[in-house]
């Protein structure tokens, strides 16, 4: 494992958001109850802007804001965070929710796509055991059942939603490098905010269910606001900054033990029971972080490519 505390760091950094993130999923499913899903989609996304707002105001001033690359960012964020969600909206809607999960545990191999492509990355012995362990421990960590999947058109749209988001972080990170980690997530989250809201108004106007606000009890509104500034403010700023430091394959490995956090968070908050298939799929994505990002594996594929 590489010893660099800049590695360390973003790696801290990736573990972080992608277990602030897992609180979504649990507050989602209690709201989603009695609001309609594009209007919380809407509320959160508004709420992390405003957030993620105040704290760049503070920590870089107006000036730097001003200044900042605004419809670069702007387009960024609007093509890969607000049109990738409205997608994953979309695809699960017209599929089912196991079609989702095995779209999201595809995230490494998004990842390597986009370096693939942008960045002519060539992909060694190494990454590819890696990028298929975190690939097998999604599937596992997602408590998929591929008997339950249905792969048509929803199953299309969720996956360019993956590849989106893989290609949005790895423009944030490479495009907006003049920005603070806190300026590159604000900007590309407004862009976002601005194709949600046209989504939002779309709905609205064609008269499409899920724009209904819910219920705003103390209990739902502290969802929310744990929703809005936990898992998706906090955990995106999290996610760009050590997305930043490893680049988007090795980052995106974490993506995949996700889904056992949200188990654990259950079990522990919901009364909700343990699953050791879901905890065996997380160790492997676990082993599969370290294997990406291992010395020794790295150079015994250097020597594998010579023989």
């Amino acid at each position: 494992m590489k010893n660099s505390n800049g590695s360390m760091t973003a790696n801290l950094a990736c573990f972080l958001a992608m277990f602030m993130w897992a609180f979504a999923f649990p507050a989602s499913e209690v709201l989603l109850q009695t609001w309609g899903v594009v209007a919380l989609l809407l509320t959160r996304t508004l709420l992390a802007v405003g957030a993620l707002t105040i704290i760049w105001l503070w920590i870089d001033g107006f000036e730097n804001i001003k200044s900042a690359p605004w419809f670069h960012g702007l387009k960024i964020g609007g093509i890969g965070f607000g049109v990738g969600a409205i997608l994953l909206l979309v695809g699960q809607k017209m599929s089912d929710p196991v079609t989702p999960a095995i779209a999201a545990a595809m995230m490494p191999i998004a990842g390597a796509a986009v370096e693939v492509v942008l960045e002519k990355r060539v992909l060694k012995l190494h990454l590819i055991i890696a990028i298929m362990l975190a690939f097998i421990g999604g599937i596992l960590a997602g408590g998929v059942n591929f008997s339950n999947a249905t792969f048509g058109v929803g199953a299309l749209f969720c996956l360019i939603a993956i590849v989106l988001f893989a290609w949005v972080t790895h423009a944030t990170t490479n495009d907006l490098k003049s920005l603070s980690p806190i300026g590159q997530t604000t900007i590309t989250l407004v862009g976002s905010l601005i194709v949600v809201t046209a989504a939002y108004v779309a709905c609205l106007a064609v008269g499409i269910n899920g724009t209904h606000i819910g219920l705003t009890g103390t209990t739902d509104l502290t969802l929310l606001i744990i929703m809005a500034v936990g898992s998706i403010a906090l955990a995106q700023l999290l996610w760009i900054w050590g997305a930043g430091g490893l680049g988007i394959l090795f980052a995106s490995l974490h993506m995949n033990i996700a889904p056992f956090y949200v188990m654990a968070i259950v079990v522990v908050f919901m009364g909700g029971q343990w699953n050791w298939s879901q905890a065996f799929g997380a160790t492997l994505v676990g082993i599969a972080v370290l294997i990406a990002q291992s010395r020794q594996f790295a150079e015994f594929s250097n020597a594998s490519n010579k023989i």
